[in-house]
């Protein structure tokens, strides 16, 4: 049966509400999405309109939404929600997509936030909250904390537009903070309280979720460039561009989010806050696992200009069943894309610092009209004599592609048809994606021995000279060296025991879903005293090296002494390691990195042993980096091309 069609309003005017506006334009149950206040951009969408009613103007909002009847106001700014936009709204009986403004306490209020997270076991970083008249109190935790060796940051516990947070590089640098914060007024009523947390070290990420009050829905995971220049240098920004999915969050750590997300939902129900709307999820990835920096109660921006593009089902369906309660009636499954996507900032000149505004704008059709381009209005309005920008973020580009390097590379394309009047009135990152695209390459070690030919390898990641991570060591023998070695190592380590009759296809399937779980690109066997399946070799073709102590294709099969006195008795004049790819045949892979060991007079196979032995590490350091900087590139460039061919097909 046809449904009828609606109209919602759209609260806000940056990039993440006209990304917002556009997604649920989408819909086919949606006919006209008017937006208070909008932008340049939502002026000169179809079916869209902008109608001067401030984010700020709750009770003007609620009216608006009343004369309009809209079916869904869409709230994209954290201030409307935190003033009780979604609350008056529930009053008047409008169906609302955003938090209450008590269950938005967990962005308006850091303290409140901490404290959450302590009473309910969620994960996040030793702190300590201070009113304003407790500045002594303050800098006396700061002091004792650099003693014991802990750095920490500063927090304003209210709303300050995102530029609350401290990060203060020494102690000295740390007191100051906590000065500005609390003497010097710098940011008003949000400083009335301060958190004072542990420094989290690890790789950040945007973890958000659809939550109907009962439920988390994760969404990809993205990440940002908050710093103003290339390089993560400069001022920090309401953010400089964002890609996603982010490669950081592998499978495991995001079933670990997810379910951090989830009982974030259970405990705000419980505590009487049901949460409705998007829970926004800063996290660190620590060695320890995920830890929770910060919620926020809205969409984060410009990660919304990237998730958005990306999302296969009916936005509008997903927010007004999450209003509703019940998500899982309307959308049984919030479906992605498997794609990537990428956004740049065009930012005035100036940004974050002071900057012009009315800076005449031109481009934008030609940019749109490019293969996977979106351009995003974020600071712009429409005047008489045409489009001019009117903020410091004025647009947001976003590619999206079958992986990073097509988005990115669409993306900055698009931003060559961008102008400016005067051209150098625009500024943007030419740096926006350089984790996605240049990461290392993620190595496990599997091993039933102590592992030592690793420990070069381990060292040259050390030392930065090498860009690979080891993310996971597997041992089937629970006192190998090797566990040992990754314990002092500071990488995650699992015993994989194996029964007595245990099939190897069983055993090998579960070593498999250990590896996948962690990301893994590249699989290492040191010492491994088991023969691989045949399911385990084709799930890692071309992707599993082995070494062995002898230039291959001579002494394949043999084992340890046994080789070397093989290449005595056969009066060889060189011997050597290589590292081979790893098939059904034993030692019958491609031979990919050898190192040659000339046989001296008087050799016994121990001594032999001992000087092959030094060159094995040496090798695999090599193999290591041959992969990452030319097997692991080709591989990803045959996925896009493979990709490419069946987008057409489709």
């Amino acid at each position: 049966m046809a449904q009828d069609l609606i109209e919602v309003l759209v609260v806000g005017g940056g990039g993440r509400e006209h990304a917002i506006a556009v997604k649920l334009k989408e819909s086919p149950r949606v006919r006209h999405v008017y937006c208070a206040p909008g932008n340049g951009g939502t002026a000169e969408e179809q079916d869209m309109t902008n109608v001067a009613v401030a984010d700020s103007d709750v009770d003007g909002l609620v009216r608006l939404a009343s004369e309009k009847r809209v079916a869904l106001v869409f709230v994209g700014p954290e201030a409307p929600l935190c003033a009780g936009l979604a609350d008056a709204c529930a009053t008047a009986g409008i169906p609302c997509f955003g938090p209450s403004k008590q269950a938005a306490e967990l962005e308006s209020s850091k303290a409140f936030s901490k404290e959450f997270f302590a009473r309910h076991s969620l994960p996040t970083a030793a702190f300590r909250t201070f009113k304003r008249n407790e500045y002594e109190a303050a800098r006396s935790y700061v002091e004792a904390e650099y003693t014991s060796g802990r750095e920490v940051v500063v927090k304003a516990s209210g709303l300050a537009a995102g530029k609350g947070v401290l990060m203060p590089e020494s102690k000295g640098e740390a007191l100051e903070a906590v000065k500005t914060v609390m003497l010097e007024d710098a940011f008003g009523a949000a400083g009335d309280e301060v958190v004072v947390e542990q420094l989290l070290r690890g790789e950040e990420c945007s973890c958000m979720a659809f939550a109907d009050g009962n439920i988390a829905s994760m969404m990809l995971p993205a990440q940002d460039h908050k710093r103003a220049l290339d390089g993560d240098r400069g001022l920090n920004t309401g953010g400089m561009g964002a890609y996603a999915p982010a490669p950081c969050l592998t499978p495991r750590l995001q079933e670990e989010v997810g379910v951090i997300l989830q009982r974030t939902v259970e405990a705000m129900a419980k505590d009487g806050r049901k949460y409705i709307g998007v829970l926004y999820g800063g996290f660190m990835l620590t060695r320890e696992g995920p830890m929770l920096l910060e919620y926020n109660c809205r969409f984060g921006d410009p990660e919304t200009e990237v998730l958005l593009p990306l999302m296969a089902s009916d936005l509008f369906e997903v927010a007004l069943g999450c209003a509703e309660g019940n998500l899982p009636a309307r959308v049984p499954h919030v479906a992605w894309k498997a794609e990537a996507a990428a956004t740049v900032v065009c930012a005035a000149k100036g940004y974050p610092g002071s900057y012009p505004k009315g800076l005449p704008i031109s481009g934008l059709e030609e940019a749109n009209s490019m293969e996977g381009i979106k351009v995003y209005h974020a600071g712009t309005k429409k005047t008489e004599a045409g489009l001019v920008s009117s903020g410091g973020r004025v647009l947001t580009v976003t590619g999206t592609g079958v992986d990073f390097n097509d988005a990115i590379s669409r993306a900055y394309q698009a931003i060559g048809k961008v102008r400016f009047d005067p051209v150098d009135g625009l500024h943007f990152r030419k740096d926006i994606g350089h984790r996605a695209l240049h990461k290392p390459a993620r190595v496990a070690l599997v091993g039933s021995t102590r592992g030592s030919s690793s420990q070069v390898t381990l060292d040259a990641i050390r030392a930065g000279t090498l860009n690979a991570e080891v993310v996971l060591v597997v041992s089937n023998k629970s006192d190998a060296g090797i566990l040992e070695r990754a314990k002092h190592e500071g990488i995650r380590h699992v015993h994989l025991p194996c029964a007595k009759n245990t099939p190897r296809a069983e055993y090998d399937a579960s070593l498999t879903q250990l590896l996948r779980n962690e990301g893994v690109d590249l699989v290492l066997l040191v010492g491994f005293m088991r023969i691989l399946s045949p399911e385990f070799c084709r799930d890692w073709e071309s992707r599993c090296l082995n070494i062995h102590p002898s230039l291959l294709p001579k002494h394949a099969g043999g084992m340890d002494l046994e080789v070397h006195k093989d290449v005595l008795d056969a009066g060889e004049s060189e011997t050597g390691c290589t590292v081979h790819f790893v098939t059904e045949v034993v030692d019958g892979g491609a031979c990919f990195v050898q190192r040659r060991v000339p046989v001296q007079a008087g050799d016994t196979p121990e001594t032999l042993k001992a000087r092959v032995q030094a060159q094995e590490g040496l090798a695999l350091l090599e193999a290591v980096r041959l992969f990452g900087e030319v097997v692991l590139p080709a591989m990803m460039s045959a996925v896009r091309q493979d990709r490419k061919r069946q987008r057409k097909i489709e």
